[in-house]
C-alpha cells in the first residue's frame, strides 16, 4: 500500500467542514436542550402523580378510625373518589396494614391481580417508591397511621400504575429524537448550501489568483460579489498588494533599463574616444584632449553610481535611527555651500527660516534633500535669476519650500519629475549634466520620514516650486 496515501489526512472542503461543525454543534445543543426538557417533564409527571396519590390518600384517611388496637374503616359509601374501585391503569389500589404488616383491608380493584409486594418503611414516616407490578411501572405510597398518643396503629398503602406517565415520556422522547434528527439534517443541508454560496467568492478568487504570474501582474482578483464583506475586503487588499508589486516590478524593469542606458552611454563614448586615439600615433595635445573626454565620462558614470548608492541607502531609511533635526539652521548651513556657484551665475540666494522647526529624521539625509533641491534650482536657473528657500511650520508639520526662476516645466510633467533617471526632453535640461536621480532620492528620503513632496510650475521658463512637508516635533522631541 502506498505510504503517502495512508499518511495523508482526509481532505475536506471548507464548506464541508463548516457544515459538519455546524451540524455537530447544533446536534449537541439540541440534545442538551432535549435532555433538559425530558428530565424536567419526567420530574414534573412524577410530582403530579405523587400529588394524585397524596390526594387519594387524604380522601381515604378521613374514613380511617384509630380508636381500637388496630385501625378500622368507616363506611365508604360517601367516599367521593371512585378510583379505589377502578381497575386497570387508571385505578388507585388501597390497602390497610397493621404495624406488623398484616393486611387488614384491600380495595375491591385488587381482585384478579397478582399480589402487590409489601415494602413498609422501617420508621414511621411517609415514603414513596417505584416498583414493577403486573409487568407495569407502579408507584407506591406509604402513610403511617399515628394515634393521638403518638403510637403507630398501622399503615395505609396507596398505589397506582405509572404506565400512562411512561407512555407520555416515551412519546415525548420519540418526538424529541425525531425533531432533533430532522432539524439537524435540514440544518446541515441548509448550512451546506449557505456555506457553498458564501464561499463561492473563494473559488472565484482562487481561479483568478491562478491567472496571476510573476511575469504578468496585470490580472486582478474580482471584488464585486454583490455584497461587501470580509472576502471583498480581502480581494481589495490583495489587489492593492498586487498593484504595489506590479509597480515595484515595473520600477525595477525601468531602473535596470535606465541604469544600463545611463552607464552604457559614457562607456561607449569612452571606448570610441580611446579607439580613435589608438588608430595611429597622436601628439601629446590630442592624447590630453582624449583623456579629458574620458575623465568627463568617468565623472558622469561616477555621478550615476553615487546617485544609485544614495537611492539604495535612502530606501533602507526605516532601518536607520532618527533624531530631532532643526531644519532652519540646517537650511542656512547648506545654502551657504552653494553661494559660490550662485555667484558665478549671478543668481540671488534668499532664505526665510523660522526658529526651532524640528523634525524626526537624520541630519545627513535631510542635508541630501537640501543639496539635491538647491543643486537642481541653481543648475536650471539662468544667470541673473533668483532662488528662495523658505522654512515655516505650525503645530503639526514643517514646510520646506524652494522657489526658483528657472526653466520650469509643463504641469503634466510634475508627476514624472520624481521618476528615476527622468530628465525633461528640453534643450535647457539636456544641456546640463545629470543622472536624473536627484529628485527620486529626495522623494524616497521624504517618504521614509513620513512626509510628502510636491512640484508645481506655471509652465516652461516660468520657474518652479518644490515643497516638502514633514511631521513636526515639539521641543521635547515628541510628534
Amino acid at each position: 500500500m502506498n505510504r503517502s496515501l495512508v499518511s495523508s489526512p482526509l481532505r475536506l472542503s471548507i464548506s464541508t467542514r463548516l457544515t459538519l461543525w455546524y451540524g455537530l454543534t447544533l446536534l449537541v445543543l439540541m440534545s442538551l436542550f432535549a435532555l433538559y426538557c425530558y428530565s424536567n417533564f419526567h420530574l414534573s409527571l412524577h410530582r403530579d402523580f405523587d400529588r394524585h396519590l397524596e390526594h387519594e390518600t387524604n380522601e381515604f384517611l378521613s374514613y380511617v378510625r384509630l380508636e381500637g388496637e388496630r385501625p378500622a374503616l368507616a363506611s365508604l359509601g360517601n367516599l367521593h373518589s371512585v378510583a379505589y374501585q377502578t381497575d386497570g391503569i387508571y385505578g388507585t389500589f388501597i390497602r390497610l396494614f397493621s404495624p406488623e404488616g398484616d393486611e387488614l383491608y384491600r380495595s375491591p380493584n385488587f381482585q384478579g391481580h397478582d399480589p402487590l409486594p409489601v415494602s413498609l418503611p422501617r420508621t414511621p414516616r411517609e415514603a414513596s417508591n417505584s416498583i414493577v407490578w403486573q409487568e407495569k411501572p407502579t408507584r407506591v405510597r406509604y402513610v403511617p397511621l399515628i394515634a393521638a398518643d403518638g403510637s403507630l396503629k398501622g399503615w395505609l398503602e396507596v398505589a397506582g400504575f405509572e404506565w400512562s406517565l411512561h407512555q407520555e415520556l416515551y412519546r415525548l422522547g420519540r418526538a424529541l429524537f425525531g425533531g432533533i434528527v430532522l432539524s439537524v439534517l435540514l440544518a446541515i443541508a441548509g448550512g451546506y448550501l449557505l456555506a457553498r454560496r458564501a464561499l463561492r467568492p473563494v473559488a472565484a478568487l482562487t481561479g483568478a489568483a491562478k491567472e496571476i504570474r510573476a511575469t504578468d501582474l496585470g490580472a486582478r482578483l474580482p471584488e464585486d460579489f454583490g455584497v461587501r464583506d470580509e472576502l471583498s475586503d480581502l480581494a481589495r487588499t490583495f489587489n492593492g498588494m498586487i498593484e504595489r508589486l506590479e509597480a515595484s516590478f515595473n520600477r525595477e524593469r525601468r531602473f535596470s533599463s535606465n541604469a544600463a542606458h545611463e552607464l552604457l552611454t559614457p562607456l561607449t563614448t569612452m571606448r570610441n574616444s580611446v579607439e580613435v586615439a589608438l588608430r595611429r600615433a597622436r601628439d601629446a595635445e590630442t592624447y590630453q584632449r582624449t583623456l579629458r573626454t574620458v575623465l568627463m565620462d568617468v565623472e558622469e558614470m561616477s555621478e550615476t553610481v553615487r546617485g544609485l548608492l544614495q537611492l539604495s541607502q535612502a530606501e533602507r531609511l526605516a532601518e536607520m535611527p532618527r533624531e530631532p533635526v532643526e531644519l532652519c539652521e540646517l537650511s542656512r548651513e547648506h545654502l551657504r555651500r552653494f553661494e559660490d556657484r550662485a555667484a558665478e551665475k549671478a543668481i540671488r540666494l534668499e532664505v526665510f527660516a523660522e526658529k526651532e522647526c524640528f523634525v524626526s529624521a537624520d541630519a545627513v539625509r535631510m542635508g541630501e534633500v537640501l543639496d539635491n533641491l538647491l543643486d537642481n534650482a541653481i543648475k536650471y536657473t539662468p544667470p541673473g535669476g533668483s532662488v528662495c528657500l523658505e522654512v515655516e511650520g505650525d503645530d503639526r508639520e514643517v514646510r520646506l519650500r524652494l522657489t526658483d526662476t528657472g526653466v520650469g516645466f509643463p504641469p503634466e510633467q510634475a508627476e514624472h519629475l520624481f521618476d528615476r533617471f527622468y530628465r525633461a526632453d528640453t534643450s535647457e535640461v539636456q544641456a546640463e549634466r545629470g543622472s536624473g536621480l536627484g529628485l527620486a532620492i529626495v522623494q524616497t528620503i521624504v517618504h521614509a520620514y513620513g512626509g510628502s513632496i510636491t512640484a508645481r510650475s506655471e509652465g516652461p521658463q516660468r520657474g518652479s516650486t518644490f515643497e516638502v512637508r514633514l511631521p513636526r516635533l515639539d521641543e521635547e522631541g515628541e510628534a
